[in-house]
């Protein structure tokens, strides 16, 4: 079964075109020099517009995280148990993601460096994921 796919547009087309490229694109605001994660017209910080599209380094670390054993939809049955986390990326954003490989038993992740990686989707289209680093 086909998994729940993006609704692509012309806000978030950088980032999900970088994901398809193996690269994590972020907005950036050069008015107050900060990044922004998820995709906005203007800067939820000082609120200027003219955001930028920047790659982000994909490094990051696990600030929360669950196992998934029953999924919410069809589509990811195979892949159940898997773990899926909030990842603050170094550059200040939080991302959500699995991290597939992870273990799915045994002590907490928080805290663990991860890198983000690009798996398949859907038809097409690639989709952000992380490894423990």
């Amino acid at each position: 079964m086909l998994k729940p796919q993006p609704r692509i547009n012309a806000l978030n087309q950088p980032f999900w075109q970088g994901c398809n490229d193996g690269r994590l694109m972020i907005q950036y605001c050069g008015a107050c020099r900060r990044h922004v994660f998820y995709p906005r017209v203007c800067c939820p910080f000082c609120r200027e517009d003219g955001l930028q599209w920047v790659p982000a380094s994909g490094r990051g670390k696990v600030i929360s995280h669950t196992t998934v054993r029953r999924t919410h939809h069809d589509g990811f049955n195979a892949e159940a148990p898997y773990v899926f986390a909030a990842i603050e990326l170094e550059e200040g954003p939080c991302l959500y993601g699995q991290l597939p490989g992870a273990p799915t038993e045994g002590p907490s992740l928080i805290g663990q460096a991860v890198l983000a990686t690009f798996v398949e989707h859907g038809p097409g289209q690639k989709i952000a994921a992380f490894r423990l680093a």
